[in-house]
């Protein structure tokens, strides 16, 4: 049995349910979860989208995470958790896989499959990243260098150890705080390949397309088959441009530089709304809720400009 999962609250419910539709679509003899970190009942879901709710899982310290994290971070905190209850619920997974809610399938994704694996990661870059004012290696550096928007594990005594150490941290150290070493749920994906001796970096350039990809690979169109550095596209990840993405929000202009992507967006987001409809429209009822201006990135723009200004009048 091959099992797909996401984890969100009602923020990118709409996303979630896209994806679970597109898996089922391209793989009709899987099993698609949702795991919901949220208060709200689910009902009325797209038929053969399962969900498991945080509260199944005996989170003992939920409590502390909902009290010390903002909503966006105690999803990404949840997901090691949300594999732990999904495989307990389901003894016979034969992979486990996990991609963010704001991630759809173009394809099958029986390319990337390694059979030898117990663990495949997607590398955030597979190459010197271009130079972009937009995106450098030190950010890159900053997040780790694996995607937390999709992974793949074969369920054994390995990687279960993997999956309650990474569990456990995601307790108290899964903050958005770069300058002490936290990135949510993504920068303990460093110590996966330590854990995990037989773990594969996801090469195919036509998966986990996104935001990270667009400096270095080029998305391109032809007689409405999509491909990727001449492979065919499986999947894109449209982090960081329908909602605030503490990592890749920052980044959301890099989507001007591939015409092929900022279409397949302008698409996605159609399909989204479509899945809109009737869902509750308050805030998330687990962790803290930020105050995220709209204008936060001219703000950011602005402020970079006028400290600029000050630097060059103190130094003449």
């Amino acid at each position: 049995m091959n099992i797909v999962f996401t984890v969100c609250n009602r923020t990118q419910l709409p996303n979630a349910l896209a994806l679970g539709v597109s898996v089922l679509r391209h793989h009709p003899d899987y099993l698609f979860y949702i795991g919901w970190a949220d208060t709200i009942p689910l009902s009325n879901l797209p038929k053969n989208i399962k969900t498991i709710s945080v509260e199944k899982l005996g989170i003992q310290e939920w409590g502390e995470m909902c009290a010390r994290y903002y909503d966006f971070e105690l999803v990404a905190a949840a997901r090691p958790w949300f594999a732990k209850g999904i495989l307990k619920s389901n003894p016979n997974c034969s992979t486990l896989t996990f991609l963010s809610p704001t991630t759809i399938l173009y394809d099958s994704m029986q390319e990337i499959n390694d059979p030898a694996a117990d663990l495949l990661l997607t590398p955030n870059i597979t190459k010197p990243l271009a130079p972009s004012k937009n995106l450098d290696d030190k950010r890159i550096l900053n997040i780790g260098m694996y995607h937390s928007g999709s992974w793949t594990l074969k369920p054994n005594p390995v990687t279960i150890k993997m999956l309650d150490w990474w569990a456990h941290r995601t307790i108290d150290r899964a903050k958005f705080d770069l300058c002490n070493g936290m990135c949510m749920d993504q920068l303990w994906l460093n110590y996966m390949p330590v854990w995990v001796e037989k773990t594969t970096k996801i090469g195919h350039p036509g998966w986990h397309y996104g935001l990270h990809s667009v400096l270095n690979k080029t998305l391109s169109e032809k007689n409405g088959n999509l491909s990727v550095e001449n492979e065919k596209l499986i999947s894109a990840d449209f982090a960081g441009l329908m909602h605030f993405d503490p990592v890749w929000s920052d980044h959301s202009a890099l989507i001007n530089q591939s015409p092929v992507f900022k279409k397949l967006f302008r698409e996605y987001s159609e399909t989204v709304k479509t899945y809109d409809k009737g869902l509750p429209d308050k805030e998330p009822g687990y962790g803290m809720i930020p105050k995220i201006s709209d204008q936060r990135l001219l703000r950011k723009n602005l402020t970079g400009k006028l400290k600029a200004i000050t630097k060059f009048i103190d130094q003449f």
